[in-house]
């Protein structure tokens, strides 16, 4: 193909069929990633907002997709203007190999980011200790995973390949407290059962909870339990509450729980 020398022939390129088909075929790959995003991104992810490992696979798969049409509207361009494409990937023996080693941390935050996604490590929304902090996971691709800190709020983006190492914060929790060998057993159970009620009455975060009963019994005394979910980032203010409202109805029942080191 030849180059345009002067004015006029640039004039005549910009005006000719090869010149308005590569401006088709990037406004067809704008509009189709725009609508893939708007679709995937509000139909999906914003309607099913608990549903939060649908989000992360919708996050991961528009990132794939969006290398995709990238990648083919590019081909169907030097089609256009005339280029072999079959002769382009014949003579990439050396270059394939510099590219190749030029975007071998990206195909290893790729490969990462399809095995984080497969094997459940974490998806967007759960709470997770990285690096000796507990963490929210705010966005994941394929490439990159975006954490908002617990205490300090900051945020941070790691590459996938990076993650080599993570814990996920189970919703799972319990609370236990330590009673003397003659304190009444069902004035126990009463007080922790009302405690637990009071606490789903007040806060919406605390999915579920129910009196264990015994959980241990040691040299010291009776330890029993209280069993509960809550989402990681909401679990202190409903442990704070739950405390609250067992400090109160022992304080009822003239209970006094033997505090040491066993508690929760």
């Amino acid at each position: 193909m030849k180059e345009p020398q002067s004015f006029e022939e640039l004039m005549e390129y910009v005006t000719s069929t090869r010149f308005l088909l590569s401006l088709l075929v990037l406004a067809v790959a704008s509009a189709l990633l725009y609508v893939i995003k708007q679709y995937l991104i509000k139909k999906v992810a914003y309607t099913n907002k608990d549903d939060q490992h649908k989000n992360t696979f919708i996050g991961l798969m528009f990132n794939v997709m969006q290398y995709v049409v990238i990648i083919v509207s590019g081909m169907i361009i030097m089609r256009i203007h005339g280029i072999s494409i079959t002769s382009i990937l014949a003579g990439l023996g050396i270059i394939a190999t510099i590219v190749g080693l030029a975007l071998q941390d990206t195909l290893k935050d790729i490969i990462a980011g399809i095995n984080i996604y497969n094997n459940n490590f974490y998806k967007v929304g759960d709470m997770v200790r990285y690096n000796g902090q507990e963490c929210d996971v705010k966005y994941f691709s394929a490439r990159v995973t975006k954490f908002q800190a617990l205490v300090t709020k900051s945020t941070f983006t790691v590459c996938n390949s990076q993650i080599t190492s993570i814990e996920k914060i189970k919703d799972s929790k319990s609370l236990t407290f330590l009673f003397h060998f003659d304190d009444d057993e069902k004035k126990i159970e009463k007080a922790m059962t009302a405690a637990i009620e009071k606490v789903k009455a007040e806060n919406k975060n605390m999915k579920s909870a129910s009196y264990g009963g015994i959980w241990n019994i040691t040299t010291d005394g009776v330890m029993y339990g209280i069993a509960y979910t809550a989402p990681a980032h909401k679990y202190t203010g409903v442990r704070s509450l739950l405390l609250k409202y067992c400090y109160e109805e022992f304080k009822k029942a003239s209970l006094t729980p033997v505090f040491n080191k066993m508690m929760d």
